[in-house]
């Protein structure tokens, strides 16, 4: 029987059970594009470019991605992962739910200043996902695990107020992720820090707090949450 040439055997293992080695290969490609279209935008940057900064040959990357659309695609899921990755850390240990959001918040604060490429890759990916059917599944599943993520802290908040019933908790985390969006959207337009527009959602977000404090009667811990306002 004849045997594959080794050039076949190599695409066979790498579109059905992958090679040794052929894993951390794939996911320096995906992590050379969220480096490349954080840079310089993906619509403005060609596989070409990914090749390069992840240091291997253009022609290898088909054998991982049929097209550049999808490695977008695997971009996409990296984010997702990525971010819930993040808002798991920076939770983790942090049981007063008063506190989390603060803390959630505070977290992407450090993260975008760290990453800063990461904002304008999302913005990019959003763009892209408008165009490409596939794509814009994805962004779409990737909205909705973070739009789940913040109504899980937000009923944990709600669940410790003496009353609150102005939205449905999924709204408002909804509104939450926008807002978010629309930050980071803002800042890159401008140029400009986004840490007050963060701050400013987090008093906005405890707000509700005193909201649901006076609704029931009741003295809002204002000492409390103005601790809680105060950066980290």
């Amino acid at each position: 029987m004849d045997h594959p040439a080794p050039q076949r055997r190599a695409e066979v293992e790498l579109r059905g059970r992958p090679a040794a080695g052929a894993r951390p290969r794939r996911d320096r490609i995906v992590q050379a594009a969220v480096a490349v279209w954080g840079r310089c935008g993906y619509f403005a940057s060609s596989l070409k470019d990914v090749a390069r900064e992840a240091g291997v040959a253009p022609g290898l990357l088909h054998y991982y991605f049929t097209s550049k659309e999808d490695l977008l695609s695997a971009v996409v899921e990296e984010l997702d992962r990525d971010l819930a990755e993040s808002w798991r850390r920076a939770l983790e240990g942090v049981e007063d739910p008063l506190e989390r959001i603060p803390v959630a918040l505070d977290a992407m604060e450090s993260g975008w200043a760290r990453r800063p490429e990461l904002r304008r890759l999302l913005v990019e990916v959003y763009v892209a996902g408008l165009a490409e059917p596939a794509v814009r599944d994805r962004c779409r599943a990737l909205r909705g695990h973070f739009v789940a993520g913040v109504e899980t802290e937000v009923r944990r908040l709600l669940g410790v107020l003496p009353a609150y019933t102005l939205v449905p908790p999924v709204d408002l985390a909804a509104a939450v992720t926008a807002s978010l969006e629309g930050i980071s959207l803002a800042a890159l337009v401008e140029g400009r820090d986004p840490s007050a527009h963060l701050r400013a959602l987090k008093v906005m977000l405890l707000s509700l707090v005193v909201s649901a404090h006076l609704a029931a009667g009741r003295e809002a811990p204002l000492s409390r949450l103005g601790e809680l306002v105060r950066p980290r």
